[in-house]
């Protein structure tokens, strides 16, 4: 028995010399190795990455100010540094020596903590510390080129990759791409004054926020609307809400995009950021303002048309909208606002076949035309089950409560982003007129395209308003922002397509982090959808009520409850009775919507967090009494050979 207990003891000692020995030498050689057993690869480089990376001809110094003592008391904060510092090592390893990474802990009153603040990165109190909590990341190249993320916000950890991916591709040395903008919005703002960052009169405004995004990565100007000519050293054209373009304009572009100039261009059948001015002498001249654009022309010419009536309508993919009172100050499925995602994003191609999302508002849609010699490929589509809506109902009395009670799913796909390719004549074949009035075409003219054309094509405006990409948030007196949609991506991406370089596509098509639950938000919307029927029923029945009771209490022959016949005050009575059980069956319903939609939630937890440790229990459990059982069957078998 004794030699048996110290072979035990001796054995087990050796497994764990074996076990420790194992660690060293797997730290000290393994250290990279890696295996992401995520289903989208999120803790591998991107290929846009890697690419980026391996280009680098110039090195470039990435400083790293993160006060990890302090981040201690922030558990997220504290997880989220050792995700961006892993990351950041990824990017050192990938790029051959041209990244040069340096972690610093800024001490206070230290010089890492001076040079950081001149970066400009934000430091943020933190309660019960009595240091500043440092986050942030400086990038410099040899020409003494600066960029920096101010901040690394745990929340924005979907986009960590793209975000030190684009600001690496700042600092490199890559040739910026030329984007011309051609619109009838003030897209750059009016009388802002970019060195102060200020408006100069209250008749101004700023610039959008997807102008300074795109000044991020490309050299941007913005083109005359009476422009004749249209610069061939622009590598991409975009035109947005073209209203009352002149004739010579339009040949303008035409002779650009058959010339091979690329086009990106934005059309609406009603475009609702282009807010027309009130008149007080004339009320009616806002409302019947003409706030679609279009290019009948050209379009025509490219083989395809936008439809100039109806907009679409979607109950699948509806965005949920709060209009106060209109909507009982509840937020309603709003089928003419549209989050569009992956049944609607074509996934063949590369400018969307990994977003997740895109933003769009009262959209038009695109019709390719009889005897086209041209190939329109739609990229964001409809639901097939749209419907459509005339515009005008929109533009005169627009009822988000009536739309959605009286929806009916249609069959058909809609396409409301397309590209278009193929070989085209021009619409202007006789040329434009000039000052004179005289028809006139310019000495380059061409008749027909040089190459087949490729050109983009979105029948929504609105989507690059910021109100539908962008959400603003106030971080310690910093203006930060977070992306709601894929717009801003979507013309990002079209730009680098249609321009034959891949460029950041596939960095920031990127999977995010957060899964939504499908299937849940199908339920949740078709409960929704059941009891707002029988909502608009009782309040419909309600309003009938409450006239009825008006109209006879005008009817009655005097003033006062006394002048009433007997059969007119039962009548009222009984209606006012009706009153009340509809306004407690419509609480009802209220009730049971929001019970139904609490219990699915309770579920959907349950689920996620408790069943995993109860299946572990009931196996931990079963295990145990397996073994118990083993032992005293052993025993009694022992006890029956020994007696």
């Amino acid at each position: 028995m004794m030699n048996k207990s110290v072979l035990s003891k001796t054995g087990l000692a050796l497994a764990v010399v074996l076990f420790v020995s194992f660690i060293i030498v797997v730290n000290e050689n393994l250290r990279s190795f890696r295996v992401d057993l995520t289903e989208d690869k999120l803790y591998t480089l991107s290929e846009g990455t890697q690419n980026i990376l391996s280009g680098l001809q110039e090195p470039i110094t990435l400083r790293l100010y993160y006060a990890e003592r302090v981040a201690q008391a922030l558990p997220a904060v504290k997880s989220y540094g050792q995700r961006v510092q892993e990351l950041l090592r990824e990017y050192q390893r990938a790029s051959g020596g041209m990244i040069r990474l340096k972690i610093i802990d800024p001490v206070p009153y230290s010089n890492d903590e001076h040079r950081a603040d001149q970066y400009g990165l934000q430091s943020i109190p933190i309660e019960g510390e009595e240091d500043p909590l440092y986050f942030g990341l400086a990038g410099t190249n040899l020409l003494n080129g600066l960029e920096i993320i101010r901040f690394f916000q745990p929340e924005k950890e979907d986009t960590l990759e793209y975000d030190l991916t684009r600001l690496i591709f700042q600092l490199s040395d890559v040739q910026r791409k030329n984007i011309g903008v051609l619109s009838s919005l003030s897209l750059d703002g009016e009388q802002y004054d970019p060195l102060k960052g200020e408006v100069i009169s209250d008749a101004g405004s700023k610039p959008w926020p997807v102008m300074d995004q795109l000044r991020m990565m490309f050299d941007v100007s913005m083109l005359p609307d009476d422009i004749r000519r249209i610069p061939t050293s622009l590598d991409v054209l975009m035109v947005i809400h073209p209203k009352s373009l002149t004739d010579s304009t339009l040949y303008a572009i035409d002779q650009y995009v058959l010339s091979g100039g690329k086009l990106i261009t934005f059309v609406d059948p009603f475009a609702e950021v282009d807010v027309p001015e009130k008149d007080p002498e004339n009320p009616m001249a806002a409302l019947t303002a003409q706030r679609g654009s279009n290019m009948p022309e050209l379009f025509n010419a490219w083989g395809f048309e936008r439809d100039g009536q109806f907009v679409v309508a979607d109950r699948k993919f509806a965005r949920k909208v709060d209009f106060g009172a209109r909507t009982g100050n509840e937020p309603i499925d709003y089928v003419l606002w549209l989050g569009l995602n992956d049944g609607s994003l074509n996934m063949s191609e590369k400018i969307t076949s990994r977003l997740k999302r895109i933003n769009v508002a009262t959209s038009g849609f695109f019709k390719q035309l009889d005897g086209a010699t041209t190939q329109m490929t739609p990229l964001v589509s409809s639901s097939d089950e749209a419907m459509l809506v005339d515009k005008r109902v929109v533009q005169f009395r627009n009822d988000p409560v009536g739309l959605l009670t009286r929806y009916e799913a249609g069959t058909k796909q809609y396409p409301l982003a397309v590209r278009v390719t193929g070989d085209v004549k021009t619409a202007f074949p006789d040329g434009a007129k000039n000052n004179m009035g005289d028809l006139q075409k310019m000495p380059d003219h061409l008749d027909m395209a040089n190459e087949p054309i490729d050109i983009i094509a979105v029948a929504d405006v609105d989507m690059i308003d910021d109100q539908f990409w962008v959400q603003v948030q106030d971080f310690y007196g910093q203006d930060l922002a977070f992306n709601t949609s894929n717009n801003l991506d979507f013309v990002y991406n079209a730009i680098e397509d249609l321009t034959g370089t891949d460029g950041l596509i596939s960095v920031r098509s990127r999977a995010g982090f957060s899964r939504p639950f499908i299937l849940v938000n199908e339920i949740e919307r078709e409960a929704e959808r059941r009891y707002r029927a029988t909502e608009r029923e009782l309040e419909q029945r309600l309003q009938d009520t409450e006239q009825k009771i008006a109209r006879m209490q005008v009817q009655r022959s005097g003033t006062g409850e006394q002048i009433l016949t007997a059969e007119q005050q039962k009548e009222i009575n009984e209606a006012r009775l009706l009153a009340e059980r509809t306004e407690a069956e419509l609480r009802t319903v209220k009730g049971n919507l929001r019970q139904d939609l609490d219990a699915l939630e309770a579920v959907v937890k349950f689920v996620n967090i408790g069943v995993v440790p109860i299946l572990v229990g009931i196996l931990a459990l079963i295990t145990g009494w397996l073994r118990l059982r083993k032992r005293t069957h052993g025993r009694f078998n022992v006890n029956k050979t020994g007696s």
